[in-house]
C-alpha cells in the first residue's frame, strides 16, 4: 500500500458473504460502513455491516440470517508495530440478524449483524461432562472439543493452581467458563484471582488481569494542542474527543464491595464456618495495579475513627466448601491421598475479584474517540496524558490523577466508506488507581452543628 495520506486511512479487502445456498458474493463495492465490537467482559466479538444494494441480493441469495462474513482490514503503512491486520478470512463471522432495510428507488440500505461462530455454538449446545483437570485445561477442552465450542482460533490461556474434580451439569459452555473464571487462581502473579474471559482480534483469551497489566503501552495519547502544522503521526497521538465517563461512584462502590466486604465460608465437611473481611486500603497493594495510589482518601470520616473502608457489613457473601486441611477437597478425598483434588478457592478470590470488577466498571474511566489503527484491541495498555483545563494555580499543567496508564476494556472500530474512507475508534479506558497520591491535610469528618437531634412524637 502507498504511504499514508491522512490519519484514519485504511485498506479493506476480501469482503465476502457466504450464503446458506452455497453462493459466495464479494461485497467490497457495496459497503457503506463496517463496525466491529470488542469487550473485555464478553467471550465473543460482534459487529454490523451496512450495505448499499442495487441488485436485490437480499432476495436473490437470499439473505436470511444464516450466512457467514469474511474480510481483511489493515491500517495504511505506519510501521509494522502500528499497522496490524484484522483478518477474518480463515475464521469468519456468523450473520445472525437482518436489521434496518431502507428503500429508495432502485437502491436499498441493509444492516446485517454478525457475531463469532463460537457464540452461535455456545447457544446451541450444552456441556455435560466430568473433569479432573486444572481449570486452564478444562477451559481449553471446552473451547477446542468437537462436541462443544470446537473453535479453531488461537487460544491465550494463563495457567491456574490446583486440580479440580468437577461435574458440569448441562451448562452452556461460556456460562461454565465464566464460572470457572471466578474460582481460578494464577500460578504466577502472586496467586492473583483476576481472570478474564474474552475474545479479541487475535483469538480467545482466558487471561489473568495482571498479565495484561505487564504489557508495554501500545499507544500514547495526549490532549495538548499542536505546535505548528501537525503531521499524520501527531494526529494519531491526539484524541478526536475525550470525556470522563465515570469517576468514583461512592454509593455503588459501597454496595458492590469495593470499599468493604465480608465473606462467610461454611465448611460442609467440618461443620464450621469462617469469616473473612476485605478492606480497600488494607488490601490495596496485595496484587499488582496500573495505578499506584488509591482512588479514595484514607482519612477519618466520623467521630468513631472510621474510614470509608471500615464498614465490612456493607456487602456480605456466603460460600460453601469442603476441606481436609487447607489443600484437599473432602468430597473427593481418600486416606491414600492418591488424588489430592483442590476444593474451590472462592475464599481466596471472591472479595478481591468483586472489588476489582467494581474498579473496572464503577471506578475511573474515560471514553476516547481516536483516529483508528488496526493494531488496537481490548486488553491493551495505553498511556494517556490529560492537560489541566483552565487555570493551573501554579500547579502541574498535566492532570496528576487522570493521566497515566489505562487498560482498554471496550473498543468499537468504525470503518466508514463515505463521505471519505476513515477509520475511527471509540474506546473505554479504565484505571484502578491514581498516578499521584491524594492530599490529606486533616480528617474529613462530616460537619455537624448539633450533638443530637430532637425526637418528636405525636400526642396520644
Amino acid at each position: 500500500m502507498a504511504a499514508i495520506q491522512y490519519a484514519g486511512e485504511y485498506e479493506i479487502n476480501d469482503v465476502t458473504l457466504f450464503s446458506s445456498s452455497g453462493n459466495a458474493i464479494p461485497l467490497n463495492t457495496l459497503i457503506m460502513q463496517l463496525v466491529l465490537f470488542e469487550n473485555i467482559f464478553s467471550p465473543s466479538m460482534s459487529g454490523q455491516i451496512t450495505l448499499i444494494d442495487t441488485n436485490s441480493i437480499v432476495l436473490n441469495l437470499p439473505i436470511i440470517g444464516q450466512e457467514y462474513l469474511s474480510f481483511k482490514i489493515k491500517t495504511a503503512s505506519l510501521g509494522e508495530e502500528k499497522t496490524g491486520i484484522i483478518d477474518y478470512t480463515e475464521n469468519v463471522f456468523s450473520i445472525y440478524k437482518i436489521d434496518t432495510r431502507i428503500m429508495d428507488g432502485n437502491m436499498e440500505a441493509i444492516i446485517l449483524h454478525f457475531t463469532s461462530p463460537e457464540m452461535m455454538r455456545n447457544n446451541r449446545i450444552r456441556v455435560s461432562k466430568s473433569y479432573t483437570k486444572t481449570i486452564d485445561k478444562i477451559v481449553v477442552d471446552i473451547l477446542q472439543n468437537e462436541r462443544y465450542i470446537n473453535s479453531k482460533k488461537d487460544l491465550f490461556i494463563d495457567r491456574t493452581v490446583g486440580v479440580r474434580k468437577l461435574i458440569v451439569p448441562s451448562s452452556l459452555p461460556f456460562t461454565f467458563i465464566q464460572k470457572l473464571a471466578t474460582e481460578a487462581i494464577s500460578t504466577k502473579n502472586k496467586g492473583s484471582p483476576y481472570f478474564m474471559f474474552f475474545e479479541k482480534k487475535d483469538g480467545i483469551h482466558f487471561k489473568n488481569l495482571e498479565s495484561l497489566y505487564k504489557q508495554n503501552a501500545t499507544q500514547k495519547y495526549n490532549t495538548g494542542k499542536f505546535l505548528g502544522a501537525p503531521n499524520v503521526l501527531d494526529e494519531y497521538s491526539r484524541p478526536i474527543s475525550h470525556q470522563i465517563a465515570q469517576s468514583n461512584d461512592m454509593l455503588s462502590n459501597i454496595r458492590g464491595g469495593l470499599l468493604g466486604a465480608k465473606l462467610i465460608t461454611h465448611d460442609i465437611y467440618k461443620k464450621n464456618y469462617n469469616i473473612k473481611s476485605f478492606r480497600y486500603f488494607k488490601e490495596f497493594g496485595t496484587y499488582n495495579r496500573i495505578g499506584n495510589n488509591p482512588i479514595y482518601n484514607d482519612n477519618v470520616i466520623d467521630e468513631f475513627g472510621n474510614k470509608v473502608d471500615s464498614f465490612t457489613d456493607a456487602n456480605i457473601q456466603l460460600n460453601s466448601t469442603s476441606k481436609v486441611g487447607e489443600d484437599k477437597d473432602a468430597q473427593h478425598y481418600t486416606d491414600v491421598a492418591t488424588a489430592p483434588y483442590s476444593p474451590n478457592g472462592i475464599e481466596k478470590s471472591l472479595l478481591h475479584r468483586q472489588a476489582k470488577f467494581m474498579e473496572l466498571t464503577e471506578g475511573v474511566s474515560l471514553i476516547l474517540e481516536v483516529h483508528g489503527m488496526t493494531n488496537m484491541a481490548v486488553g491493551q495498555i495505553i498511556d494517556f496524558e490529560m492537560l489541566v483545563v483552565g487555570e493551573t494555580h501554579g500547579k502541574e499543567k498535566v492532570d496528576p490523577y487522570y493521566s497515566g496508564k489505562y487498560l482498554i476494556t471496550q473498543l468499537r472500530h468504525e470503518f466508514n466508506e463515505v463521505p471519505q474512507r476513515h477509520h475511527s475508534i471509540f474506546m473505554t479506558i479504565v484505571k484502578d488507581g491514581y498516578k499521584k497520591e491524594l492530599e490529606k491535610n486533616t480528617d474529613a469528618k462530616e460537619p455537624k452543628k448539633r450533638s443530637k437531634g430532637v425526637v418528636n412524637r405525636n400526642a396520644a
